[in-house]
C-alpha cells in the first residue's frame, strides 16, 4: 500500500474507531485530502449537532457517549455504532409527537425507520437556503456493536407513546400538518443548534479523540444559549494520577488535516482542573457560531487509560512518554530561512504561484525525512460573513476573538518517516487597513526557527520584492516564476527574412544565458536584491533537458548573480485546479514515478540551500 495512503488512514482510524481497511479504500478515492475526516453538508451538520444533543444524557465509562465508531462518513451520511441498544434509546427522545394536550415535541421534521438491522435517521428542517441539485436529505445510520438489530428499539419507543396517549410524528411517508408559527428561540431547537452545528458534528465524527488521551475517565456534553449563538461544554473527567492540561488535546482541536481546525480563545490551569475555550478558525463562519469549552477534573478512578500514540500528532511511541519525531539524518540540520517571492509586476502571484511552489518544496521536504515550514505573512486580511438564524433578534453579537494576534500552527500534510510540514499565516486581526509590526514577525520567525529547520517565508506585502525581511535574519531571497528552457539556437528576424532568408543560428551556452536572463528578468530589479536562487516552473508542460549544455548555461547564470536552485516538474492541469484552494495535498493522488520525480527536485533545491 501506499505509504502515505498508510498514514492518513492510520490518523483517522485513531480518531473515528473506523477499521483501517474501510478508512484506507474511502480515502484512495478522494481527489484531495485537505481534511481527512469529511465535513458534513449545512443539513447534515444540524442532524448531526441534533443527534450529539440526544446521545449527550446517555453515561458510558468506556465509550464517550456511548459511540464506539464514526465511519463512512461523507457530506450527506454518517454511521454511528453504539455500544449498546441504550444508547439509541436516548437517541430516540428526538423523535418528534404530539402529546395528549395537541402540543408537538421533539425536533419537528425527523423521521426513523429500521433497514434491516440498522436504524436510520432522517431529517427535513425547511427553510433551505440555495439551490440544492440532486441533493440527497441528512442521514445518519445507526448500528449496534455486534451487529445486534435495533427494530425492537424503535418498536419499544413507538408502543411507548401510544401508551403515553401520544400521536407519533417521525414515521417516513405520513404527512405531517406544517406549524402554524414559528416557536419561541428558548423552544426552536432547530435554529439553536444551526447556529454551532458545524462544530456539534465535527465532534460527533471524532469519537475516539477523547479516549487517545492520558487517564481519560469519562465524558459529557451540555449546550447553553448565548448572545452570540450555542456555546458546547464538555466536561472530561480524568484519573487522579493524570495532569488536568493535556496539550495533546489543545494539538488535536487546532488541527486543520485530522481535527475540527478550532482557535484557542483562552485557557485557565487551575491545580485540579483545567478549562480551555475554542472558537472556529474564522470566528464567524456560518455553522461555528459558538464557543466550545473543555473543562478537565480529576474522577473517582484512581488509574484511568494510559492512553495512546497518535499519528496525528506524529507520535511513535506511547503519550506517557512524549516524543517528537526526530528530523532525517543523524546530526540536526541548521535552520536557515528564506523569502519567495515572485516579483512586483505579478502582486497576485505572490498568493499563487508562490504558495504553490512553497506548499510543494516543504512537503517534499518532509516525505524525504526533514522538518519544514511555509510562513505567510500578510497585512490586513478583513473577513466577511453572513448568518441567517430564523430568528432576526439572535445572535445579537459577534463570536468572541482572542485578544491579540495568536501564531496557529498547522500541519501542512501527514507524512511518512520522520518528516513534519507546518504552516502558519502571520495577520492582524481583520480590520481595514492592519499592518503586521516586527515583534509580530520577529515572533513567528523565532517560533519557525525553532520548530523546523528548513522555513520559507511568503511574504504578501509590497515591501517583499525589496528584500523587507533581509533585516531580520533571513538568509536570502527565492525568486520562483514560469520559465521556458534555455534557448539553443535563435531565428532570423522578420524583417531580416526578405533579405537573409530563414537561417538558424547556434547558441553557445554562455549567449544562451545571456539572452534567457534578457527574457526572464530583464524587467526586474536584481541588483539591490540577496537573491540566493531561482526556482523555475515548466511552462505548458516543457522539461527543461538535462544535459552538458543545460550545466552549462546554468553556470553562467550563475556567474551573473542569478543561480538556478532547480526546476520543478510541471502538473497535471486537473491537480493544478484542484490545489488551487489546497496546496496542501501536494504529493497526494500522484504516481509513484511522479512522486518520485516531485521529491527528487525539491532535494536538489534543498540540498543547494542547505
Amino acid at each position: 500500500m501506499n505509504t502515505f495512503l498508510s498514514v492518513n488512514a492510520t490518523a483517522v482510524a485513531d480518531l473515528t474507531g473506523e477499521a483501517f481497511r474501510s478508512a484506507s479504500i474511502r480515502l484512495a478515492d478522494r481527489h484531495t485530502w485537505t481534511d481527512l475526516v469529511a465535513s458534513a453538508s449545512q443539513d447534515q451538520a444540524l442532524l448531526e449537532a441534533l443527534t450529539l444533543s440526544g446521545l449527550a444524557s446517555y453515561r458510558s465509562p468506556k465509550h464517550p457517549l456511548g459511540v464506539v465508531e464514526a465511519f463512512r462518513a461523507k457530506a450527506d451520511l454518517l454511521n454511528l455504532r453504539l455500544e449498546s441498544a441504550g444508547a439509541a434509546e436516548a437517541l430516540l427522545d428526538l423523535l418528534p409527537y404530539r402529546d395528549r394536550r395537541g402540543t408537538r415535541r421533539g425536533v419537528p421534521g425527523m423521521q426513523a425507520c429500521v433497514i434491516g438491522k440498522q436504524l436510520e435517521l432522517t431529517a427535513s428542517f425547511g427553510d433551505k437556503s440555495g439551490i440544492r441539485w440532486n441533493a440527497a436529505d441528512p442521514s445518519v445510520r445507526i448500528h449496534l456493536q455486534g451487529d445486534g438489530p435495533l427494530a425492537a428499539v424503535l418498536q419499544a419507543r413507538h408502543e411507548r407513546a401510544i401508551q403515553e396517549r401520544c400521536t407519533p410524528q417521525w414515521v417516513p411517508g405520513e404527512a405531517v400538518a406544517p406549524l402554524r408559527r414559528r416557536p419561541p428561540l428558548d423552544r426552536d431547537v432547530i435554529s439553536q443548534h444551526r447556529a454551532s452545528a458545524q462544530l456539534a458534528s465535527a465532534l460527533l465524527r471524532r469519537p475516539r479523540m477523547w479516549t487517545a488521551l492520558v487517564g481519560h475517565d469519562g465524558l459529557t456534553v451540555s449546550s447553553a444559549l448565548s448572545e452570540h449563538g450555542l456555546d458546547w461544554t464538555l466536561t472530561r473527567t480524568v484519573a487522579g494520577g493524570a495532569a488536568p492540561h493535556d496539550e495533546r488535546l489543545v494539538e488535536l482541536l487546532q488541527d486543520a488535516i485530522t481535527g475540527p481546525d478550532l482557535q484557542l480563545l483562552d485557557h485557565i490551569c487551575e491545580p485540579k482542573t483545567c478549562t480551555l475555550r475554542f472558537v472556529g478558525s474564522g470566528g464567524r463562519v456560518e455553522g461555528w457560531r459558538g464557543i466550545l469549552t473543555v473543562r478537565t477534573e480529576h474522577g473517582n478512578s484512581a488509574t484511568g487509560r494510559p492512553g495512546r500514540a497518535l499519528a496525528a500528532l506524529g507520535e511513535a511511541r506511547a503519550p506517557s512518554r512524549p516524543a517528537r519525531r526526530a528530523g532525517a539524518g543523524s546530526r540536526p540540520e541548521q535552520s536557515r530561512c528564506f523569502v519567495l517571492t515572485s516579483g512586483p509586476s505579478s502582486p497576485g502571484a505572490v498568493h499563487g504561484v508562490t504558495t504553490a511552489v512553497a506548499d510543494r518544496l516543504v512537503t517534499a521536504w518532509a516525505a524525504e525525512g526533514h522538518r519544514a515550514a511555509v510562513l505567510t505573512i500578510n497585512d490586513g486580511d478583513f473577513e466577511f460573513s453572513w448568518y441567517h438564524s430564523g430568528n432576526g433578534a439572535w445572535p445579537k453579537t459577534d463570536v468572541p476573538r482572542p485578544a491579540g494576534h495568536v501564531m496557529r500552527w498547522n500541519r501542512l500534510r501527514l507524512t511518512p518517516g520522520n518528516g513534519e510540514a507546518w504552516k502558519a499565516s502571520l495577520n492582524p486581526r481583520p480590520r481595514l487597513f492592519a499592518v503586521v509590526d516586527d515583534e509580530a514577525i520577529d515572533a513567528a520567525l523565532d517560533a519557525a526557527r525553532e520548530r523546523c529547520s528548513r522555513i520559507i517565508v511568503v511574504d504578501g506585502r509590497p515591501s517583499a520584492w525589496a528584500g523587507g525581511l533581509t533585516n531580520k535574519g533571513v538568509d536570502g531571497v527565492l525568486f520562483a516564476f514560469g520559465a521556458r528552457e534555455y534557448p539553443r539556437c535563435t531565428t532570423t528576424p522578420k524583417w531580416r527574412k526578405a533579405v537573409d532568408g530563414d537561417h538558424a543560428v547556434d547558441l553557445a551556452p554562455e549567449d544562451s544565458a545571456a539572452l534567457w536572463r534578457e527574457r526572464h528578468l530583464g524587467q526586474h530589479d536584481l541588483s539591490q536584491l540577496p537573491l540566493a536562487g531561482l526556482v523555475l516552473l515548466h511552462i505548458r508542460k516543457e522539461e527543461t533537458l538535462l544535459d552538458s549544455f543545460t550545466e552549462q548555461v546554468e553556470g553562467h547564470l550563475s556567474r551573473y548573480g542569478t543561480p538556478v536552485l532547480g526546476w520543478l516538474p510541471p502538473e497535471v492541469e486537473e491537480d493544478r485546479l484542484l490545489r488551487s484552494g489546497a496546496t496542501k495535498t501536494a504529493l497526494d493522488r500522484m504516481s509513484q514515478e511522479n512522486r518520485e520525480g516531485e521529491i527528487a527536485a525539491a532535494s536538489a533545491i534543498g540540498g543547494k540551500l542547505w
